[in-house]
């Protein structure tokens, strides 16, 4: 039996030595999984803020195109309102042989915003397309008041009443043009989220024409 102590106790150093080298392997491989895990994690984490920061990007180039997008179009509409209002307030320098002619070209302007507009209704919120076509109606009908008026001036039996109450018509119809033009701006800086001090409003406006500027 002594022979055998040695050997039955190289026997239980190997097996305590396997069993302590098993456990030694669990514990490593779940230390590697463990490890493995919180890479995963990390990785899908940083994937998700690059998600995220990359969808924020988009929306931020997105909207400041759709803002630059709206601007254009609406500085556009209001480019041509000012032409065709200057152009209306000249009317006395209108010929007789000539009024046709230029209110012809002058509705050709008026026509041309409506590829504007119609960038508005895509890229826009309803309310300024709508009100940049009140603009255009008003103009129109500012323009064919204007007509009117010429046709009255250059007639040589109107009446001095004739003349005064056309004029009157005439320039209160131009001040319809600036509120409409006030309206589409006010539209305007409401969705793009403009902010004008109340100084800088006063410094800006913009005045009406009086009645006495009808008068020729």
């Amino acid at each position: 039996m002594t022979q055998w102590l040695p050997l039955l106790g190289s026997f239980v150093v190997g097996v305590v030595a396997l069993i302590g080298i098993l456990i030694n392997n669990r514990t490593n491989r779940a230390a590697v999984d463990a490890a493995d895990e919180r890479n995963r994690v990390t990785l899908d984490a940083a994937r998700h803020t690059t998600e995220l920061a990359l969808a924020a990007t988009q929306r931020h180039e997105h909207e400041q195109w759709r803002r630059e997008s709206v601007l254009a179009a609406v500085s556009a509409v209001l480019a041509i309102s000012g032409t065709v209002r200057q152009q209306l307030l000249h009317c006395e320098r209108w010929h007789a042989d000539e009024v046709d002619h230029i209110a012809e070209e002058i509705r050709r302007t008026i026509t041309r915003s409506q590829d504007s507009i119609s960038s508005l209704r895509v890229v826009s919120h309803r309310k300024i397309p709508n009100r940049c076509e009140d603009l255009m109606r008003t103009l129109t009908a500012a323009l064919n008041i204007t007509v009117q008026r010429r046709g009255i001036e250059l007639d040589g039996e109107a009446t001095v009443e004739e003349i005064t109450d056309i004029q009157a018509l005439w320039a209160r119809a131009i001040e319809n043009t600036v509120e409409e033009e006030r309206t589409v701006v006010t539209a305007a800086r409401a969705e793009l989220d403009i902010k004008i001090t109340q100084e800088l409003q006063r410094s800006t406006a913009q005045p009406a024409p009086s009645h006495a500027t009808a008068v020729t």
